[in-house]
């Protein structure tokens, strides 16, 4: 019904409300015990390993205890096995501890990549503590909550009645000084008047979805419009894809961010001024594991579990995320103790499988030396066939497919047919996140297809 009104608004009055809701975030987000878990934060970010891992051991200790007592699924099947989406999507109150009333949680809605619904609840304190996490992230980018920056959401925050006849695909939020700028309406007639109000805006950092960065990115080097320089960008939500960043950071004269995290507050991966991806111990616990369940070795590529430190609302104890990734073998010149992700490999489902390669992972570089190509995506409709979409440019040519062609196959092989499809634009996800590979497998592919 909210929803609704806001739809049935003028446009000047849904800023005003984009506003009102910007003041409950904030409120919801830096209130309480926020200034004070920051502060924290900043005085244990460089400790040494060994002192970082025995302040985890005291979280997790006292975690484990409390979810053993207090959170009915745990008390009744231990704490060693490990947790499933479906299985919180089948009894969500299972996970919810008995200590507070439902209606002091703020429920969280989140369909993830899957389109799947799920319903995470986290206490007020559990949101600042995160949202600390978040300001030193920004921190460590050079910026902070209170410059103005440009916001690419995967909201409804532009109605589709609205977005073409007021060309307006953008709503202020002068609470949180954000300019927030939908992705779902990223088509080439419209990228013109994202740049005016970017340039009008003047925001010092860009954060959220990589992949609109890089869609603007790409309008600016093709037009030959003079581009802003930004102070930082700030990637979130997908897996960052090397030519995004590198078209990022060309364009925009700034550097790239990225981080890793989720709605159920399992974890925080942030990125260092040296370029290397850290896992914060004070936010969760990582583990990342081979196929029988063992602990992966690092350079490994491996299953991301987690545990999070943070929410004693709905605590998740070994929660397989749906990701891969693997630690590094090198600590991190930075001088930060903290244990490094060399690699996010990826959604388990977002693998292309072959009967002749087997499974394959980041993809992307099949797009170095393609020019002319705005965007593209692999959809595998089944063993067979791979469904190769994409954006063209008005310089586009069959020289452009050709090398694309030339650099799948030597990733996927012959065995499997190519299918390509010219579109104007790449669907995204019903959150609006865009997916490089989509995997209609089943993800158990069976022994006799190989």
């Amino acid at each position: 019904m909210l929803q609704r009104f806001y739809c049935a608004l003028p446009v000047a009055l849904q800023h005003v409300c984009a506003t009102a809701q910007g003041c409950q975030y904030r409120y919801w987000r830096y209130g309480g015990v926020f200034q004070g878990y920051l502060e924290t934060l900043n005085c244990t970010e460089y400790l040494p390993a060994d002192e970082l891992r025995e302040l985890q051991a005291i979280g997790l200790d006292r975690l484990l205890k409390f979810a053993s007592t207090h959170v009915p699924y745990y008390r009744k099947h231990g704490l060693t096995a490990l947790t499933t989406k479906d299985q919180i999507r089948e009894r969500p109150q299972d996970f919810i501890s008995d200590t507070l009333p439902r209606r002091a949680l703020i429920p969280w809605h989140t369909s993830g990549t899957t389109g799947k619904p799920l319903t995470v609840y986290y206490s007020r304190e559990a949101m600042r503590k995160m949202w600390a996490f978040v300001e030193l992230y920004r921190n460590t980018a050079g910026v902070t909550r209170d410059e103005r920056r440009g916001q690419f959401t995967g909201k409804m925050i532009v109605p589709a009645r609205q977005s073409e006849s007021t060309k307006t695909f953008w709503r202020r939020d002068l609470a949180n000084h954000a300019l927030l700028l939908s992705t779902i309406h990223l088509l080439p007639g419209n990228l013109p008047f994202y740049a005016a109000a970017l340039e009008r805006f003047r925001p010092v950092y860009l954060s959220g979805y990589p992949s609109s960065m890089y869609v603007l990115a790409d309008y600016y080097r093709q037009s030959g419009r003079p581009a802003p320089r930004f102070k930082a960008a700030l990637t979130s939500a997908e897996t960052l894809l090397d030519h995004q960043r590198r078209a990022i950071e060309e364009t925009f004269a700034t550097r790239v961010f990225d981080q890793y995290g989720q709605a159920e507050m399992q974890s925080f991966w942030y990125e260092c001024a040296a370029g290397r991806m850290h896992a914060h111990p004070l936010a969760g616990v990582t583990e990342i594991l081979r196929p029988d369940g063992a602990q992966a070795a690092p350079g490994e590529m491996g299953e991301v579990v987690l545990t999070g430190l943070v929410n004693y609302a709905m605590p998740l104890i070994r929660y397989r995320v749906g990701d891969t990734a693997r630690f590094s073998t090198e600590s991190c010149p930075c001088g930060r103790g903290m244990p490094v992700i060399e690699e996010i490999g990826g959604r388990l489902d977002e693998f292309v499988y072959t009967r002749e390669r087997g499974f394959l992972g980041r993809l992307d570089p099949v797009l170095k030396g393609v020019h002319n190509i705005v965007e593209s995506q692999l959809d595998q409709e089944s063993l067979d066939v791979l469904r190769v979409r994409f954006v063209p440019t008005p310089r586009f040519t069959a020289e452009d497919l050709q090398m694309l062609e030339k650099n799948l196959r030597a990733r996927v092989g012959r065995g499997i047919h190519l299918e390509f499809e010219c579109t104007d634009r790449i669907p995204r996800s019903s959150n609006g996140k865009f997916r490089f590979v989509i995997s209609r497998l089943d993800r158990n592919i069976p022994k006799s297809c190989e």
